[in-house]
């Protein structure tokens, strides 16, 4: 099956790379006896809830686009979307959820 271009780019959001950006490392901590210990938490995986949010307002902004994108025109279709669809296009590609599945 043939994936579909996005301004010339074959583009899917990598829900790997985003559960390791807003996962939450368990604490490491000495205790009384000096001993390394790691405060695992409570209640399962713990995220970061601001990094989470403000890339699930992204995607959402990415996703629920309405514009018209002339594919055929590539890079230079997408630079006449609104100011928050470049930001968050660009801030998903920077920290590599959005990805060209062509590199």
């Amino acid at each position: 099956m043939k994936k579909l271009d996005i301004g010339g780019y074959n583009l899917y959001l990598d829900f790997d790379k985003l559960s390791e950006i807003v996962r939450l490392e368990p604490e490491t901590f000495l205790d009384e006896e000096g001993n390394l210990v790691q405060n695992e938490g409570e209640g399962g995986p713990h995220i970061d809830i601001t990094k989470y949010e403000m890339i699930r307002e992204m995607v959402g902004v990415v996703l629920s686009s309405n514009d018209i994108i002339d594919d055929k025109m590539g890079e230079i279709a997408l630079n006449t979307l609104p100011i928050p669809f470049k930001i968050s296009y660009n801030t998903l590609i920077e920290y590599d959820i959005l990805k060209d599945s062509d590199e």
